[in-house]
């Protein structure tokens, strides 16, 4: 039986189409809870990006942020696994990402920080409709050397973010992962923790094992998660790389394919066990 549930945010939960989860979705989620399942969102979002989405679906124990990079204790506000890029390498994507005039935020902590040049991007401009979440940085060189980073994400035309793919691999492979978050977005973030790491430690501590864990997710950032966890679904909406390391695809994000896995995996076979009618 699922014992803990971990749900992707956008593509999965929402999109930029619907920005607010659906009441089918928010009824189910809540079902399965009082069934006494665990439920924790896992995104790259950081926490005032997903604060809003937490408190929709009562969510007042723990959320993962930032890929994986930050397993945070709500009650406490406190990371309990934490993540961070070497310097080195958080400066050398700076450069980079400089010198090719591309758009690009850095996660670190509970917030986005953003230069002035790229604060009204589209996708930033977004990210700053949720309250304290976008920090504005006058230095953003030296806010890298005096500041612990998570992560970096950055947004351009396919072709281009294809290519900056190609040479962050070669040059950082080995020290960081290089994902598509969703379309014309990519993401930069340590190899020492991703989503499925970090599903893997909060199930440890809530001595959970990982056959009654079940994952949802769209992207190439999902991955992880889909395989660590004793079932993973991918949404109908996902590409094809993620659906191919999924146990079941899901209807998609429009059609509410949260609510679908949840009744078919939880509140069904829950029902099934204990004998009563479905």
């Amino acid at each position: 039986m699922i014992k803990l549930l971990a749900i992707d945010i956008d593509g999965t939960l929402i999109n930029f189409e619907r920005p607010n989860i659906s009441k089918k979705v928010i009824n189910t989620v809540m079902a399965a809870k009082k069934l006494g399942v665990y439920v924790v969102l896992i995104s790259g979002r950081n926490y005032y990006s997903m604060k809003r989405y937490l408190e929709d679906l009562g969510i007042e124990e723990y959320g993962i942020t930032t890929n994986g990079g930050i397993v945070l204790d709500l009650k406490t506000g406190k990371a309990i696994i934490e993540n961070e890029m070497k310097k080195e390498i958080a400066l050398g994507i700076y450069n980079k990402l400089e010198e090719e005039e591309i758009p690009y935020s850095l996660f670190a902590g509970l917030n986005v920080y953003v230069s002035e040049e790229h604060r009204n991007q589209p996708t930033i401009s977004l990210l700053a409709k949720e309250k304290d979440n976008v920090i504005v940085v006058d230095d953003m060189k030296k806010f890298i050397l005096e500041n612990k980073m998570n992560k970096f994400m950055f947004m351009d035309e396919d072709h281009t973010l294809d290519a900056l793919r190609d040479y962050f691999e070669e040059k950082y492979g080995e020290c960081v992962n290089v994902e598509y978050g969703f379309e014309k977005h990519m993401e930069i973030y340590p190899k020492c923790l991703d989503k499925g790491m970090a599903l893997e430690g909060l199930a440890e501590q809530l001595e959970i094992p990982m056959e009654n864990v079940m994952a949802i997710g769209d992207a190439e950032n999902d991955i992880s998660m889909l395989e660590v966890a004793g079932t993973g679904i991918a949404m109908g909406n996902a590409i094809k790389n993620v659906k191919d390391h999924a146990d079941f695809v899901t209807k998609s994000v429009e059609e509410d394919g949260v609510a679908y896995a949840i009744e078919k995996f939880i509140i069904k076979k829950c029902c099934k066990e204990d004998g009563k009618a479905v």
